[in-house]
């Protein structure tokens, strides 16, 4: 794709971010958990004091975490205990993925949701495993988070105008064509572009910064988490979350040759049911 046909509006982003600047398209609680250090006995505590005010929030939690999935045997009844249990990391991550229908919720129509919003939470879920598959367990939770916001800008473009983002997405849909330059040419930037100017601005942790920006980089300029990501939206699309178009294909070969594994050996079969069957899709993803 010639990077010359991307040509970005500084100007509009400017402008947009203003339009934004008042709205929560993250909830402040939500920028505050992601920005706790990694697991010390006072962001366990501060945790825990963000989250316990909202009720419905730690029930989810606390279903999660007793949840086939997660349960080691010993019933978990409070926030404190889901947190001693599955550890810091991962009750953070499970927050992020939890408040999914505060960030989305403004998409609440056919096309975002099955195109934005139910592909990002599969990401969020897939991104996790295969994160781990790659880079260990201790970076799974940045699977989730980095999942689930890596197109954060698609959230924006759509509050910005949502008469005009229904029109990017029937077109995407029905053309096929590279879904960043029908945004150019509906609003000036594209959701890359809007998305990491505005993790900027939210002062989101830098790995969610580097998240959003690496996924429409040349693979060479790609971080390896950002390598994994990308593969991860794309394997979800295949998998049925969202639209896999030929574009996504050729991508999807040039992960394989960066990451040196046959992605033909992953079964498209097994990575749906693998999503459709994890407890965060089922606690989260209401059709």
């Amino acid at each position: 794709m010639n990077q010359n046909q991307f040509q970005i509006s500084k100007e509009k982003i400017t402008e947009y971010l203003d339009q934004i600047k008042d709205l929560n398209i993250i909830p402040p609680v939500l920028i505050q958990v992601m920005a706790l250090p990694d697991d010390n006995d006072l962001s366990f505590k501060e945790l825990s004091n963000l989250v316990q005010t909202d009720q419905i929030l730690v029930s989810r939690i606390i279903k999660i975490a007793n949840s086939p999935f997660y349960n080691r045997g010993i019933e978990i009844t409070s926030l404190q205990n889901a947190i001693a249990r599955l550890g810091f990391r991962l009750i953070r991550s499970m927050i992020v993925v939890a408040m999914n229908d505060s960030i989305f919720a403004h998409g609440n129509y056919r096309k975002f949701r099955e195109e934005v919003w139910q592909h990002s939470i599969a990401s969020a879920i897939y991104g996790a495993k295969l994160v781990e598959q790659f880079l260990g367990k201790q970076e799974a939770d940045k699977g989730i988070i980095g999942g689930l916001l890596q197109d954060i800008g698609k959230v924006i473009l759509n509050m910005i105008d949502r008469k005009k983002y229904v029109e990017v997405l029937r077109e995407f849909l029905e053309t096929q064509k590279d879904i960043r330059l029908i945004e150019i040419e509906k609003f000036q930037v594209d959701h890359a572009s809007i998305g990491y100017a505005a993790a900027r601005v939210w002062k989101l942790p830098e790995f969610v910064c580097k998240i959003i920006a690496d996924r429409h980089l040349p693979m060479d300029k790609k971080s390896s988490l950002g390598i994994l990501l990308t593969t991860t939206d794309l394997l979800v699309r295949k998998a049925g979350f969202g639209l896999f178009t030929e574009l996504h294909q050729k991508e999807l070969m040039e992960c394989q040759e960066a990451l040196k594994v046959d992605l033909s050996e992953y079964d498209i079969n097994e990575i749906q049911n693998y999503i459709k069957e994890h407890e965060l899709y089922k606690a989260v993803w209401y059709v």
